[in-house]
């Protein structure tokens, strides 16, 4: 059975039965792309989903069975080979499935094998932090473990790392020539050794600790040459290793993650170093997290942000360090990707298993929202304190569009963040919408003019992705069922044109337009539209009164939103307004109204 957390090297993850996708790891997402959308028979040939619905089929009838299938998958314009293992999850209502590439199977073994070698290496030493040095480049890598994450603390030259020591003056005067002996015997790379001496090396906090330090010299059979050695903080009385004084000091208690200090820190540290183009950094808020300490109490929210944490740890696994910095809200620092793609890939990945997280204990399925930031995107955009600003405030934007989302930060899409400007915020709530998506709009709204009503379903769609709103309805009456909505998940309630009968409501349209930021306006002005729109979910809203040739009232647009309230933006009554006036004409040109 697949283990579910999906913490493996090759694409895996949790399918429905008509095999679209419930969550993964990111080599999933990054392998699927947009198709992650859809079934995943739309990646296969014809003759391939014959033989995957076989072994689904098989799978169903015989709970256990692990089915295997070769199949082919175009990735980046290559046909590839992959192996596709399939069996029915525990719980009999989807299946697990794991992608492996066997295309360059040798090469794709021999680096498993490098790999198993180096932490068979690393077992044998056991120890808090760990050290690597290459003798042929003189690189210095020295990192601890946490959480499957390597938190680097020192990775340079040799040389530059020693001098560095000794510069800042973190060895002890009366270890001295120990430090030099150590630094030397490192250098020849030929005998296995052990050091101990005082400094304040790790810490980094003018804190003298006392250090043992061992290692060897280890050729592997590609010819490269390295040593490996265990950097142990030890008690200065006992001379047993303390295993805790860095959990102490830089993990989160409750998460096992980095916390605010050490990842600030790391953050800092990895935008000062050689790599730091490729640093990105990225804020995560669990959504109405406080409802959940309300509902269920403070012990279960602890669950709650135990599971998250372990969510965005085996989505970010190597390419980056994560930590937590608040009561809800985490923090990584992303050093090993490049493409807007890969991110997109890792917070997709965290997003939708945050969903899956105590889905069948809670009424209401937990999300996150996201803002991202990367080195040198955007004006103002290179140091710690700029790039932080730039996370934060594209998580704000998130938020503010209706949350479970994520938002990687591109000037030319979102604006200027002002980040000169500590105070200044208001540009943030502007940059909602891409020029792009509206123009894609108004083309469609255009299509619509001149093709008729065959295409309003997609032109509500795609309102309502650009809006991030949750129901949009098309009345043709002021009662029955809509005449149009966009497509709605299963048990989503369906709107009440009634309003339209209630004269008093009518009186509060300008223009034929009424936009509500917040249900609870209308409880005392219009108690009875309160209650129908209330029973329906509906926080906030806007309508738009639809009329005949003759002026004469007769049908309602209403755009819904459920999980919010909050004012519209102008630029969103505008656009709203916009469609239903084509609508509008369309319909009395086709002799709907």
């Amino acid at each position: 059975m697949i283990d579910t957390k999906f913490d493996i090297a090759y694409a895996a993850g949790r399918f429905d039965l008509s095999l679209n996708i419930l969550d993964g790891n990111p080599q999933l997402f990054n392998l699927m792309g947009m198709e992650s959308y859809y079934s995943l028979y739309k990646m296969l040939p014809d003759d391939e989903q014959k033989k995957v619905r076989t072994a689904t089929a098989k799978c169903l009838e015989t709970p256990g069975l692990q089915c295997d299938e070769c199949v082919h998958i175009t990735v980046n314009g290559k046909l590839c080979c992959y192996i596709l293992t399939i069996t029915l999850s525990r719980e009999g209502d989807a299946y697990d499935i794991q992608l492996i590439n066997v295309t360059n199977t040798e090469n794709r073994v021999n680096e498993l094998n490098r790999r198993i070698n180096t932490a068979r290496d690393y077992i044998a030493l056991t120890g808090v932090a760990v050290f690597a040095y290459y003798p042929e480049t003189q690189r210095f890598y020295l990192y601890y473990v946490n959480q499957q994450q390597n938190v680097t603390i020192f990775d340079q030259n040799f040389e530059e790392w020693a001098a560095q020591m000794l510069g800042e003056n973190r060895i002890s005067v009366e270890d001295m020539e120990i430090f030099q002996a150590f630094c030397s015997t490192l250098r020849s790379g030929k005998s296995s050794q052990t050091y101990t001496f005082h400094g304040c090396i790790i810490s980094d906090a003018n804190i003298l600790e006392r250090y043992r330090v061992s290692f060897k010299p280890k050729t592997y059979e590609n010819g490269e040459a390295i040593v490996i050695g265990t950097w142990s903080i030890i008690h200065e009385a006992t001379g047993d290793a303390d295993a805790n004084i860095l959990e102490d000091s830089y993990v989160d208690s409750l998460t096992g993650l980095l916390n605010k200090k050490s990842i600030m820190k790391y953050a800092e540290d990895a935008l000062k170093g050689k790599n730091r183009e490729h640093v990105a950094l990225a804020i995560i808020d669990i959504d109405d997290f406080k409802s959940v300490n309300d509902n269920f109490g403070h012990m279960f929210g602890d669950k709650v942000i135990k599971a998250v944490a372990g969510v965005i740890k085996n989505a970010v696994g190597t390419t980056g360090v994560a930590g937590r910095i608040g009561g809800d809200e985490f923090f990584i620092v992303f050093e090993k990707l490049s493409e807007e793609l890969e991110f997109r890939n890792v917070l997709r990945c965290i997003k939708t298993n945050v969903a899956i997280q105590y889905q069948d204990q809670m009424e209401r399925k937990l999300s996150c929202s996201i803002g991202l930031a990367r080195y040198g995107i955007g004006p103002f955009s290179t140091t710690y304190h700029d790039l932080f600003k730039i996370a934060d405030r594209s998580l704000y934007l998130a938020k503010v569009k209706g949350k479970n989302r994520y938002i990687i930060y591109k000037p030319e899409l979102h604006g200027d963040f002002n980040i000169q400007n500590d105070e200044d915020i208001i540009n943030v709530a502007n940059t909602f919408y891409s020029e792009t998506d509206i123009n894609a709009l108004h083309n469609m709204l255009t299509d619509l003019i001149v093709y008729g009503i065959d295409s309003i379903t997609e032109v509500l769609d795609f309102f309502a992705h650009v809006l991030t709103i949750n129901r949009v309805s098309v009345f043709l009456s002021d009662s029955g069922a809509p005449a149009y909505t966009n497509t709605l998940p299963a048990g989503v309630p369906m709107a009440d044109p009634s309003v339209l009968k209630n004269i008093k409501y009518l009186y509060l349209f300008t223009n034929d337009l009424l936009a509500v930021s917040n249900l609870q306006s209308l409880e005392f002005s219009t108690p009875e539209v309160y209650q129908l729109l209330s029973e329906t979910g509906v926080a906030c809203f806007m309508q738009y009164i639809l009329r005949d040739r003759e002026g004469e009232v007769a049908g309602l647009i209403s755009a819904d939103v459920f999980d919010r309230s909050s004012a519209f933006p102008k630029i969103a009554l505008t656009l709203f307004a916009d469609m239903c006036r084509v609508m509008n004409a369309v319909f009395i040109r086709d002799n709907l109204i």
